[in-house]
């Protein structure tokens, strides 16, 4: 792009006159000619930093020819806020050391560009100052920041333990969450080995799954983690190796995902099952006996205490049996002759799980099994046992329970990180992510992709008139309105405060829906006391790439232009700009 120089006045005042600024400031015929034959802005600078001689690069991108003319302070063309490096920089080299700062150039367009100036000493008496153009580098890097920034804050909303370590295990990144898990402060610079933060018993198995994952393979290891006066936290290690181009492991992902509650659960069903084994053997289950033919039915003492009533007042049969069920469960634990005709059938074994009531309201969860046995291919007797596995059983709800909540909180994360939390459009992440993919789709296909930046005129004074909950108000509106034209392979996304972008693939001839978003946001019917039109009303500009080389920074930075100009065109309308591809 090239360079547009504004003048921007400096206390020294206006140039002094021409001719006598010509009589006190000569300058030789080879000066001249060094700057001239220079590709970029170049000039020559007397001690006192004013202009001896200047380039037709820097002269004619100026829109006041007194700003670039023999005899002006060259610090004119610097931006404000940088001055007084440029000064301390001017300082420096007129001690006759050579000498280069970056610092922003003022535009023809009133803003600034980032160059790398250069002061040379050239004679006794005089200086060369060449200039740069480094924007897009700048510019780039500071995107690249940002990008970077979002990508550790959407690590950091992750409650799973992130890590990023080297092929010999030593943490280059943490998330939060894994700090907090490790015991590691959240400001450390890391460095330090990954498996020396866990216990000593489950470092072998991390050693194992490092070595996979050095080797281009996923690996995966149970772990825990121990922190002092804290409860032991448990983990499912899943490391996974980022390649480079020759398919060579150049760090390791890990994720440790907590499964502590699953792992107590677990623990407790093997607990359960050891007693229910030294149950088994020292008489602790329930046993029944029930003759089919006869209704007959015959339990143990432990079978009463399981189901809470009194041996001594021993039942005969299963309907006596019904009223110690829970209601919904009734048929299924009594409906015995038919469950065994069924068993028979498929030559599936008998297991149930069902509630009984205790006389005091108090409902436990029991399980039973049986043999069946047969005579003459019908069932005629069921022979089993109970046991209360309760506990077992709302261990599972509450496990149950917490994996639903954590999937519901993790579908909403998931939406906080892609949606504007107050339009409910997408916001800056989405866009970044969304906007590459339309971008490339466009490079890859052919298809012209449009660009169109929105801005709510006069949005500051609306505010400040009607208040921030009504603006807040309006944004909603302008969003829900600029929504109602998008197809499903648009994107409308919160660009920032009071501006939209929307990115339209194959859209070619923008002019139909540019003049919808105008009308559309017209029929609101918002009263704004500061608009000419009394009414609120939206700017637009548009740039539309077809054959699409470059950047897409390029096309939203054609559609800020068009915007800017609808803005100086009187607002309320809408721009495209028919400048060359994106």
């Amino acid at each position: 792009m090239t360079n547009h120089l504004s003048i921007v006045s400096l206390q020294a005042g206006p140039p002094p006159n021409k001719t006598d600024t010509q009589s006190r400031l000569p300058v030789g015929d080879l000066a001249s000619t060094i700057v001239s034959a220079l590709p970029s802005p170049a000039a020559v600078l007397n001690r006192q930093g004013l202009v001896l001689a200047i380039n037709a690069q820097w002269q004619d991108a100026n829109t006041q020819a007194e700003a670039t003319s023999i005899g002006n302070s060259w610090l004119n063309l610097v931006e404000p806020g940088d001055r007084y490096v440029a000064l301390s920089c001017f300082s420096e080299a007129a001690a006759n050391a050579r000498t280069s700062i970056e610092l922003r150039l003022l535009t023809r367009s009133g803003s600034s560009r980032w160059h790398v100036v250069t002061l040379s000493p050239l004679t006794a008496d005089t200086l060369l100052c060449l200039a740069t153009d480094i924007d897009a580098i700048r510019r780039r890097e500071a995107l690249l920041e940002t990008k970077a920034s979002m990508q550790t804050q959407m690590l950091d909303i992750s409650v799973d333990c992130i890590k990023l370590i080297t092929p010999d295990g030593m943490v280059l990144h943490m998330n939060k969450s894994g700090c907090r898990a490790l015991g590691v402060p959240e400001g450390s610079s890391f460095g330090m080995p990954w498996l020396d933060l866990l216990p000593d018993d489950v470092r072998e198995a991390g050693r194992a799954a490092i070595e996979a994952a050095r080797n281009s393979n996923i690996g995966r290891f149970a772990g825990r983690s121990v922190i002092p006066r804290q409860a032991p936290q448990h983990w499912d290690n899943s490391l996974t190796p980022v390649l480079d181009a020759n398919g060579q492991t150049t760090a390791i992902l890990v994720v440790s995902r907590e499964v502590t509650a699953q792992h107590m659960a677990n623990q407790s069903l093997r607990q359960s099952e050891e007693r229910l084994s030294m149950a088994a053997n020292v008489g602790g289950l329930g046993i029944w006996d029930y003759d089919i033919r006869a209704d007959k039915m015959v339990c143990d003492d432990n079978w009463y205490r399981i189901v809470g009533r009194d041996p001594a007042q021993p039942i005969s049969s299963v309907a006596e049996f019904g009223p110690m069920i829970h209601p919904d469960d009734v048929q299924i634990a009594t409906e015995v002759r038919h469950t065994a005709e069924e068993l028979l059938a498929t030559g599936e074994d008998y297991r149930i799980v069902f509630r009984v009531v205790h006389p005091d309201g108090e409902v436990r969860w029991v399980r039973s099994a049986a043999a069946i046995q047969t005579q003459d291919g019908q069932a005629v007797r069921a022979t089993g046992f109970m046991v209360d596995v309760t506990e077992s059983v709302l261990r599972e709800q509450a496990l149950q329970e917490q994996n639903q909540r954590l999937l519901i909180e993790r579908e909403s994360l998931a939406l906080l990180s892609s949606q504007d939390a107050l339009t409910g459009v997408a916001n800056r992440r989405e866009l970044d992510d969304r906007l590459g993919k339309l971008w490339a789709d466009a490079k890859s296909t052919g298809i012209p992709l449009a660009i169109v930046m929105v801005d709510v005129d006069h949005f500051k004074e609306f505010n400040d008139h009607y208040g921030h909950l009504a603006g807040d108000a309006v944004l909603k509106r302008v969003a829900e309105a600029l929504l109602s034209l998008t197809r499903s392979t648009d994107l409308v996304a919160r660009y920032g405060g009071e501006e939209f972008l929307m990115a339209l693939p194959g859209v070619i001839r923008p002019v139909t829906v540019l003049n919808r978003i105008n009308e559309v946001v017209r029929e609101l019917d918002v009263n704004h006391i500061s608009s000419h039109t009394g009414r609120l009303t939206v700017s637009a500009g548009c740039a539309v790439g077809e054959n699409v080389e470059g950047y897409v920074e390029h096309l939203i930075a054609r559609a800020d232009e068009a915007l800017y100009q609808a803005k100086q065109q009187g607002r309320d309308r809408y721009v495209i700009n028919t400048a060359g591809e994106a």
